[in-house]
């Protein structure tokens, strides 16, 4: 209960947070406020579908599902999901995009523009944070059954524009250690480079167990 209540305020608070930051980016020079945007939206993009990888390898493979608020909201919901990955299109969307709005919330809280500012890099940061939020939704969409899909949506996973089902569908068969990215999957190619088993050995040795099977 006190998991939902959270994950509600926070998809009140991420939208409103968000908003108010874009109204200090634009307010100055609208025109080149739009230059910069256009320029940061396809590097947020591929920037958040390569943290949304990272998040998942962790939510994989680290803590515990009875860990205070970290646990519930993200470790159990990705381990849940791997044991039954048809029950991300049954959860509400509360449950879905929650744990996504309350980090959006935090951060954009600690972290956001202040009147007058500009430029690249505050785009790139808020459009980042927009689309990791989106990342749970288009994870859910990945594993709508294809009758069930609208014309719109099967047009954009085939456009891989967002998470295509095929792609994301390879990391729910062995070794389960490949397409972590769950936004559109175009960061797949640099994920699966990487040496996860070996990394979580050395982090073994280092004393941090993991809960990968």
């Amino acid at each position: 209960m006190l998991v939902r209540g959270l994950e509600s305020l926070g998809l009140i608070g991420f939208p409103c947070l968000l908003g108010w930051a874009f109204l200090r980016l634009f307010s100055h020079n609208p025109l080149e406020s739009l230059g910069w945007m256009i320029l940061a939206l396809p590097c947020a993009y591929y920037l958040a579908d390569l943290f949304t990888g990272l998040v998942h390898w962790v939510c994989d493979s680290f803590g515990c599902e009875t860990t205070p608020l970290w646990g519930p909201m993200l470790v159990g919901p990705f381990r849940r999901h791997h044991r039954d990955p048809l029950e991300i299109t049954r959860i509400s969307l509360i449950e879905n995009l929650g744990a996504s709005a309350i980090a959006g919330s935090v951060v954009l809280a600690l972290i956001h523009p202040q009147k007058g500012d500009q430029g690249f890099l505050w785009h790139l940061w808020l459009w980042f944070l927009f689309f990791g939020f989106l990342s749970n939704l288009f994870h859910r969409w990945s594993h709508w059954p294809r009758t069930h899909k609208p014309r719109w949506l099967v047009l954009l996973q085939n456009m891989r524009l967002v998470l295509p089902s095929e792609a994301h569908l390879v990391h729910h068969r062995p070794p389960f250690r490949v397409n972590y990215c769950i936004l559109c999957g175009w960061a797949n190619g640099l994920t699966n480079r990487v040496p996860w088993a070996r990394i979580e050995a050395v982090l073994l040795r280092l004393g941090l167990p993991t809960n990968f099977d």
